[in-house]
């Protein structure tokens, strides 16, 4: 999963700094009675009776009577039944104990008719409709629509083991905090928020072509580990948690595309029942209930309420529950509310799509092990003020979220007013406000800030010191053949030290080769809507052949543990650059770089100057380059946020990221090679239906020039443990080297889609992964001549790059088993190619065994 900084911090630390109170438990609002016949006076079994504006109610029993507790009663509750009409009865939100008795009057209800077939289930006449109907209702429909979003966001520690109450940290805060600070949810549980807020926000969303923005124009926020509105407002405002379309035939939950109870397979994976009719509003509803067929499947349970004419989906109540192959899930559940929006602006005015009016997420997380704390977090999203078909300029929509200047401004009179016209009853209320003092009391205990800081580290791998963050720590540490003990300090400024300049640095220091290396970068932010920006960089570090940070796409952890061990093709590299950066166009990222670097090599190695001079030609081990490049990146789907002066990418969406990069060498500048290059890149995640999910990197390089070896492509091997997606797992460092070359990796996740289907196995939540790599390369004969085999001086010899046969390509295959102990991958990876012993003569290892370790739901 792609990270989002700051809420990850969020995350674990809701893991690190936690306490439960041994407090008096909160009572619990209790509205009980009877529902009986108007006429009749008999009792009505199996009447729904329910909170109005709230997702709280119950269904009356055998002889009528029900009972409904909530934490918090709304001011009336609704009734109703097939045959009758719905009948709403104001009841006291004070009390904590009340009787409400209702009466229902019999209503002469007309339904549509519905055709069952012999033997079929009631309920897919229903669906099919639906679906049929779906060109109509599906939101999707709309030319454009914009509307008015409020979002209110509660994040709790819940679950707390006895284990977890004898933790040290644990005992302090217990110590610290009032015995009266505690809140019991509807369930029971002791709750202690960590974090509160509210945001309000305006919508934007224009269909051809499709666009999306945000303007977030007021958060309040108050949490453990949040300091940055600007930020938060950007995470928990608008629709990034909660904008699920039921219409799609899978819905994205936590990274895994969970399979739509009304999508076009909703036979292959549910069951149904057509269990009655019911008023949602002012529309007649048939309520259809489902389940997975399979436990195990990423599929809901719940219930949906279906318009009776136009067969929109009115309302939906799903859950997930703790059978599904899922990590750190407990329970998560989804509620939208659906209302026909009215097309004023075209001039055939009408219904034109429904759209959801609000959205309820509650989501209960846990950590690994049956002691691990629990994390509960509720967002409700209000939407109102809903304009359709009436779209902006495509430019418009250019900043996909936007942060006002005055966006955490204190206004009590704006937010009095958002509860009364937007937020309504879903506004802040007693427990919430008592939230907010237990989060402020929780922040000023020593113990938390501590921990607040180490979470902080944990996540970001830098820790803030004012306007410095200093890391990232990754890099702090390596030992290696050729440096001993390599330690190493950085920084960065953030944006309380500038809002425009941005400073990096880092000194690195060996005490085997007893050299300081050092890197520094200064960057000038001139546009954030167009994220335009300059910089310059200079560096005096060790690296290893083929596994520059550019090559590897900046995977940080490979990069810090490629620095271990036996450092073989090490090499000194001074390189300056000065680059320009820009995005006119949003997702067309153009980037234009000059620089200059160095190859000093400290391993056996030396090239011919002269190639046609054969043997007789002078040698040369060092290679010095200069050049300019152009690159343009594409991701049309892609979102960001804004993190100070950072830019933190929310994904693609399973959108192709495509690249293309230009190089050009010249002599002219001081280099020694003139030369022309070519690479482009491009990489995707696709939902394969129910078969899973699969992901590719397709890369390829050219250049007619003639270089030595290391000024063309060394392909990435990966001969550690450490299994790496991206790199060739069976395959020395710089085993091989191309001056074309196209690559491919593709990597597939079965899900739980096998692994489900096996008793024993399944109750594991194992998930079956497989992989192919292939790469077809050659080397021009030209090239080839540039490579000497004498012996350096004193007899070494020297360091051989091998050359693919462009008819032969090198191909790996893997297959294993993902999510042991939910984190835990271990692979199979099988060389088929290419298995006589390598350039060097190492021998080939066809056959391996590794392992990762990653956080996934």
């Amino acid at each position: 999963m792609k990270s989002i900084e700051k809420l990850l911090i969020l995350l674990l630390t809701c893991l690190l700094v936690v306490a439960s109170q041994q407090a008096n438990a909160q009572t619990i609002y209790t509205v009980t009675g009877l529902v009986t016949d108007a006429r009749t006076g008999e009792p009505v079994p199996f009447a729904s009776v329910a909170l109005v504006g709230r997702r709280v109610g119950a269904l009356t029993d055998e002889q009528g009577r029900y009972v409904i507790k909530a934490k918090l009663l709304s001011d009336s509750i609704a009734v109703s039944s097939l045959g009758y009409v719905t009948q709403r009865q104001f009841i006291d939100r004070e009390r904590m104990s009340q009787a409400v008795d209702v009466k229902l009057a019999s209503g002469g209800t007309s339904l549509q008719e519905v055709t069952v077939r012999a033997g079929e289930n009631p309920a897919f006449r229903v669906l099919r409709q639906v679906r049929k109907n779906r060109v109509t209702n599906d939101r999707k429909r709309l030319l454009a629509y914009e509307c008015d979003n409020y979002v209110k966001t509660q994040v709790s520690l819940t679950h707390m083991s006895e284990r977890m109450r004898r933790n040290p940290l644990m005992k302090k805060v217990n110590e610290a905090m009032s015995k009266h600070d505690s809140i019991i949810d509807s369930d029971g549980h002791k709750l202690l928020p960590i974090l509160v807020s509210e945001s309000v926000s305006h919508y934007y969303y224009r269909d051809s072509p499709q666009r999306k923005r945000e303007d977030v124009r007021k958060t309040r926020i108050k949490g453990v580990a949040v300091d940055d509105a600007g930020l938060s407002s950007q995470l928990l405002g608008g629709t990034n948690l909660v904008n699920q379309n039921f219409y799609d035939n899978y819905i994205p939950i936590l990274g895994k595309d969970f399979a739509s109870p009304i999508g076009d397979n909703w036979r292959n994976w549910y069951e149904f029942f057509l269990a009655d009719t019911t008023q949602i509003g002012d529309h007649i509803c048939y309520e259809i209930q489902f389940e997975p067929k399979r436990p195990e499947d990423l599929a809901f349970t719940g219930k949906a309420w279906i318009d009776t004419t136009s067969f929109a989906l009115c309302q939906i109540e799903t859950s997930i529950g703790s059978g599904a192959n899922l990590n750190y899930v407990r329970k998560l559940t989804i509620e939208q509310e659906l209302e026909p929006t009215m097309d004023t602006v075209s001039t055939s005015s009408g219904t034109a799509g429904w759209l959801p009016t609000t959205i309820r997420l509650l989501a209960d997380l846990t950590g690994v092990g049956k002691q691990s704390l629990g994390l509960r977090a509720e967002v409700t999203l209000r939407s109102s003020n809903v304009v359709v078909n009436k779209p902006h300029p495509a430019l418009f929509y250019e900043q996909p979220i936007e942060p006002s200047d005055t966006v955490a401004t204190d206004n009590d009179a704006y937010w009095r007013a958002v509860q009364g016209n937007l937020a309504g009853s879903d506004s802040l209320n007693k427990a919430d406000k008592k939230a907010l003092q237990m989060i402020e009391n929780l922040r000023a205990i020593p113990a938390v800030k501590t921990a607040e800081g180490i979470g902080q580290v944990l996540v970001t791998g830098f820790y803030k010191l004012g306007k410095v963050d200093l890391g990232p720590y990754p890099y702090l540490f390596a030992v290696n053949s050729v440096e001993g003990l390599r330690t190493r300090i950085g920084f960065r400024t953030n944006d309380q030290f500038s809002r425009n300049w941005t400073f990096r640095g880092y000194v690195a220091y060996g005490t085997l080769d007893r050299r300081f290396k050092y890197g520094m970068e200064a960057d000038y932010l001139f546009s954030r809507q167009h994220w335009t920006l300059a910089g310059v960089k200079v560096s005096d570090d060790l690296e290893r052949l083929g596994l520059t940070p550019e090559l590897i796409g900046g995977n940080r952890i490979f990069y810090a543990l490629s620095r271990f061990g036996r450092y073989r093709g090490a090499y000194r590299n001074m390189q300056k650059e000065l680059f320009f950066r820009t995005e006119p166009v949003r997702g067309i990222l153009l980037t234009a770089t000059i620089g200059s670097r160095t190859f000093n090599p400290i391993f056996p190695f030396h090239y011919r100057i002269s190639p046609d001079m054969g043997d007789l030609s002078p040698l040369k081990s060092d290679i010095y380059d200069t050049y300019w490049s152009i690159e343009a990146r594409l991701a049309r789907k892609e979102k960001y946020i804004m993190d100070g002066n950072e830019r933190i990418t929310l994904g693609t969406k399973r959108a192709p990221v495509l690249t293309i990069r230009y190089t050009k060498g010249l002599k002219s500048l001081g280099g020694n090679y003139n030369y022309d290059r070519l690479t482009m890149r491009a990489q995707q995640s696709l939902r394969i239906g129910p078969l899973g999910r699969m992901s590719y990197l397709l890369s390829a390089g050219f250049t007619p020039s003639t270089l030595p070896a290391p000024l063309l492509f060394p392909h990435i091997g990966n001969p550690t443990p450490l299994l790496t997606f991206n790199t060739f797992n069976r395959m020395q460092f710089y085993e091989f080297v191309s001056d074309r070359f196209v690559a491919i990796h593709v990597q597939h996740r079965f899900e739980g889609l096998l692994f489900n289907r096996l008793p024993g196995i399944r109750k594991l939540n194992w998930r079956l992964v497989a992989n192919v790599d292939a790469l077809w390369g050659s080397q021009s004969k030209a090239n080839q001549d540039i490579e000497t085999f004498k012996p350096l001086p004193g007899g070494m010899k020297p360091i051989h790059f091998g050359a693919l046969d462009g008819r032969k390509p090198y191909v790996e295959v893997g297959y294993g088993i993902d999510n042991i102990f939910k984190i835990i991958r271990i692979q199979a990876i099988h060389r088929l190619t290419y298995l006589d012993n390598g350039p060097n003569g190492i021998p080939v290892k066809p056959f391996a065994l590794k392992a990762s370790a990653s956080f996934n739901f």
